[in-house]
């Protein structure tokens, strides 16, 4: 059975870390619902529902959008609250809660019951079509890539299409959530979506905070925005670093294809901005031994690895050992 997610479209009216069509952020309370739906019945499809508050014109009290849910991560700068990451999402014709006959589409009577006040609730399949008909949309039938615990980067996706450029921010302190700026109404394409959803991961954000820390003991700064993780200035010398969360060994290889491809873009793509960069790859955990060559690949490619590990930062290769943090 789908579920339907409430989406706040102003920041006053919803304390919680949502990036529409991105990733979803929400208390514990719903994690068992959220689980019991993603792993135990294997159906990830969800509606987006618009509260009347704060809703932009034709939108209140709406169902608006549909897309695929990731798996659940622990958001661990808020305890007790977690985030979902967003798949596939598209936007659809808005379809208000009651159908032309004054009939609720969720409950299929002229009564909304007990769903209402629930922010994240699940629709009986038939209900669910029946809004996506009336929204004049095709429902995204879970495929086995997206079924699967896989995220975009896990299924191969390394280098980034054609991206819009985003300003430059400082970055004081690492954001909470994703840190992202939205485009105007425009949802981010699945390539910065990728990159988005990596920042909610706890070993992710770790990294940033503990090079970043690192760099302003030093006299240093930070720039950061959708894309870039983390653009630091320290003297005359200005460092492009892309971090990269290793919830298992096994993914090391991938991170580091994904995240170099993400380094040669952005020193391109921003090349006024970052006026030859120095590139640093920044792992949340250290390479395991099997995996031992990539250090050297990144050497060879000029690229310096820094291991985070807890709260402490290691060279992870030769150049990395010169870099002006060790």
């Amino acid at each position: 059975m789908p579920l339907i997610l409430t989406q706040h479209y102003l920041r006053d009216f919803n304390r919680y870390l949502d990036r529409e069509g991105v990733i979803y952020h929400f208390p514990k309370v719903y994690l068992p619902l959220v689980k019991r739906f993603i792993d135990e019945i294997g159906d990830r499809r969800f509606l987006y529902q618009r509260p009347v508050k704060g809703a932009p014109h034709g939108q209140a009290g709406t169902y608006f959008g549909y897309g695929i849910l990731g798996n659940p991560i622990p958001d661990t700068q808020n305890a007790g609250h977690w985030f979902v990451e967003i798949h596939d999402y598209h936007k659809m014709r808005p379809v208000p809660f009651r159908d032309p006959n004054g009939t609720y589409y969720e409950t299929g009577s002229e009564r909304l019951g007990n769903l209402q006040g629930r922010s994240i609730r699940s629709i009986e399949p038939m209900r669910y079509f029946a809004i996506l008909a009336a929204g004049q949309a095709y429902s995204v039938a879970p495929t086995t890539e997206m079924a699967g615990s896989a995220s975009l980067q896990d299924r191969g996706i390394f280098a980034p299409g054609v991206i819009p450029k985003d300003a430059f921010r400082e970055m004081l302190v690492v954001p909470p959530g994703v840190g992202y700026v939205p485009h105007g109404n425009a949802p981010p394409d699945p390539y910065e979506a990728a990159s988005l959803h990596e920042r909610a991961r706890g070993d992710h954000q770790r990294t940033l905070d503990v090079l970043l820390k690192r760099f302003q003991a030093m006299g240093g700064s930070g720039l950061y925005n959708n894309h870039v993780d983390l653009f630091a200035h320290l003297g005359e010398r200005r460092f492009l670093i892309e971090a990269k969360s290793l919830p298992r060994p096994s993914v090391a290889l991938d991170r580091m294809r994904y995240g170099v491809g993400q380094l040669m873009d952005y020193r391109v793509r921003y090349e006024a901005e970052l006026m030859g960069a120095e590139p640093i790859l920044a792992f949340g955990a250290q390479v395991e031994r099997e995996q031992s060559f990539i250090p050297t690949i990144l050497d060879k490619n000029g690229i310096a690895l820094v291991e985070v590990i807890g709260e402490r930062a290691r060279p992870g290769n030769d150049r990395a050992r010169s870099l002006p943090l060790f």
